[in-house]
């Protein structure tokens, strides 16, 4: 293995005093060298920055290290844009400051991205899925990449790899620059940035143990239909319209700054996805009768009679 290669991990926290201790030892514990490690901390309000600068006060280990602290939240893609920033690794690990990364994991990686014969621009592993209190749920997550179907409709374009155990090739980053602060899954745009590029890899092996609680983002995604509050629920969801809508533009961009060979259709199904995402979103700031019409608008656009059934009952009908 090359060794020379400077590689980045960095982790990105949040109000996560309870977790933070173990997943910076784990950073610190990696056994790949040269590394720096980023911690950036997003203006937390608890004791999360106090606990990083006391975990690393008294390093004196082989890898670099650097301590960064938001003056105000930027939020998920803010303070990894930030953090891409500071780094300045040739390849980038990322790291959720309530995960933990076993000691190989960006040895591991690197391995992978390295491979002469198949070259990608995005590795990622599986995951074990441990719960608050760090105990394995006895669920390991393989299916962890994948790259759209372009021949469907734009609206069921995926392209994926699970953030929590994700490393890109900096170039993805400087090639196509920050991300839309909108953005709530980073994953799938650096997903598509490499789709674009060289492709994804996956090493078949957990390396990371990802802690499922109430507060983290993938658990608040799933759990939005169990919220009780019709105003709380509705800001929600027009939360993760939002952020699809970023996405879907990030995608255009990032089709448009690539240098593949133009194909109209790709091209044309991006431009569609934008205009029906700005739709959706348009529908939560909209009277019930503006909402019949954007419902319309969304179904001349080919967004599907199911998703504009949906439009109606949620903005017409106000069902949430």
């Amino acid at each position: 293995m090359a060794e020379e290669t400077l590689v980045s991990l960095v982790l990105i926290a949040y109000n996560q005093e309870q977790f933070i201790r173990e997943s910076v030892q784990s950073a610190l514990s990696q056994t790949y060298a040269p590394l720096e490690i980023i911690l950036s901390n997003d203006c937390s309000n608890d004791r999360t920055y106090d606990i990083l600068k006391a975990e690393t006060s008294g390093y004196r280990g082989r890898h670099k290290i650097v301590l960064n602290r938001n003056t105000k939240n930027f939020g998920l893609a803010g303070n990894l844009n930030r953090a891409f920033e500071l780094s300045k690794g040739q390849f980038i690990v990322v790291q959720a400051g309530d995960d933990i990364s076993v000691p190989e994991r960006v040895e591991k990686l690197v391995q992978r991205w390295q491979k002469r014969e198949s070259q990608v621009d995005l590795v990622c592993s599986y995951f074990e899925e441990i719960d608050v209190n760090g105990n394995p749920t006895g669920f390991i997550k393989k299916e962890v990449a994948f790259v759209p179907d372009t021949s469907q409709n734009a609206l069921k374009w995926r392209c994926g790899a699970t953030g929590a155990c994700a490393a890109y090739s900096r170039k993805l980053y400087e090639k196509y620059g920050y991300l839309n602060t909108r953005v709530i899954s980073e994953d799938w745009v650096y997903s598509f940035r490499a789709w674009l590029e060289s492709g994804i890899a996956v090493v078949e092996e957990p390396l990371v143990k990802h802690r499922t609680h109430n507060n983290s983002i993938s658990v608040m995604g799933r759990n939005v239909n169990t919220v009780r509050d019709y105003t709380l629920r509705r800001l929600r969801r027009r939360k993760g319209a939002e952020g699809r809508l970023a996405i879907a533009e990030e995608w255009l961009r990032a089709w448009q700054i690539s240098e593949k060979k133009r194909d109209q259709h790709i091209d044309s199904g991006l431009r569609r996805l934008v205009r029906l995402r700005e739709l959706q979103l348009r529908a939560y700031d909209s009277t019930r009768a503006e909402a019949f019409k954007l419902a319309m608008l969304f179904l001349l656009c080919r967004g599907g009679l199911i998703n504009a059934a949906k439009l109606l009952v949620r903005h017409v009908l106000r069902w949430y």
